[in-house]
């Protein structure tokens, strides 16, 4: 995983060692988690250099226990939302592009009614 990360900044506390980061205490961004067989074959050998989706469920359970919800914003990829409790909201665009007026409007005012 460091290796994929190369000199990026990745959080590392106790048994954790994920990319992610904090842009502020209510919000994190990461990238897709993998590993799961719910995201297909791809996603169980992305497991292997990107985040797990078993550690990342198991982080949020333990720093944010029933106080976070996911946004997904990947058109490409999904995975199985029970992992997460049901709480994840879809808001998908295609990687390296940008989304349209009409999806940030609808993800801004999702996000703030949830902060």
């Amino acid at each position: 995983r460091s290796l994929v990360s190369k000199k990026k900044r990745r959080y590392k506390d106790g048994s954790f060692d994920l990319d992610l980061s904090y842009i502020t205490e209510h919000v994190i961004a990461m990238g897709f988690p993998a590993g799961d067989k719910s995201s297909g074959m791809l996603g169980v050998i992305e497991g292997f250099y990107r985040n797990h989706m078993t550690h990342v469920t198991q982080f949020l359970d333990q720093k944010h226990s029933g106080k976070y919800k996911i946004y997904n914003l990947c058109s490409e990829r999904t995975y199985d939302v029970s992992l997460f409790d049901g709480k994840v909201a879809s808001f998908p665009f295609d990687d390296h592009n940008c989304p349209p007026l009409r999806l940030i409007q609808s993800f801004v005012e999702s996000a703030k009614a949830w902060l």
